[in-house]
């Protein structure tokens, strides 16, 4: 257990690094099929964030269902490795599927961190449901689209312009799956 903390740990100060830009980001990831099915350790640690997010949700007065969201937590891990799997076989590239897969998982956990300030600076009362409905669509959906586009850059070694649209691939699926399951337990409507 403590080498899986370990391994978090230098996973998510690489992710930090590739994200911003720094050298030397590949220290400390592994990027080994054994590296790729610890990197779903990153579920556990987002775990805290998701709940956070939810308590948030429920203080402000959604009162929906949370079957749905609790489902797109639980989906979102596996479909991304199969929506991976099958652009980087589309691409040729299928050596790089673990790379990506494994940078994708560490990388979700810096964004499910970003949610989780934005809540509680919500939740704190520091800034009222207008500014958080802002920051969401303007700030993290922004960060959303550079943060996987970064990943797929890094993990797939493709052209600037198309790992831009490498990364909306799973960004529009997990969006298409959320609202599946919306409107699949009637939230909203």
């Amino acid at each position: 257990m403590i080498r899986l903390a370990a391994e978090a740990f230098l996973s998510l100060r690489s992710l930090y690094k590739a994200l911003t830009f720094k050298k030397d980001w590949q220290a400390g990831l592994d990027v080994s099929s054994r590296g790729l099915w610890h990197s779903f350790a990153a579920a556990l640690i987002c775990l805290p964030f998701f709940l956070l997010i939810l308590a948030g949700g429920s203080r402000i007065g959604l009162t929906e269902q949370v079957a749905p969201f609790w489902w797109h937590f639980l989906l979102s891990w596996p479909l991304f490795m199969i929506i991976a799997g099958l652009i980087t076989r589309l691409l040729g590239a299928t050596e790089r599927f673990t790379p990506w897969v494994v940078m994708h998982n560490w990388g979700v956990v810096w964004l499910y961190g970003l949610l989780a300030v934005m809540w509680s600076l919500q939740i704190s009362g520091l800034i009222g449901v207008t500014t958080l409905g802002v920051l969401l669509v303007f700030v993290y959906d922004y960060v959303r689209l550079l943060a996987h586009w970064r990943i797929a850059y890094l993990a797939l070694g493709t052209p600037t312009i198309t790992s831009a649209l490498i990364a909306a691939v799973p960004i529009l699926v997990s969006e298409i799956m959320g609202v599946g399951l919306i409107r699949i337990y009637g939230v909203g409507g």
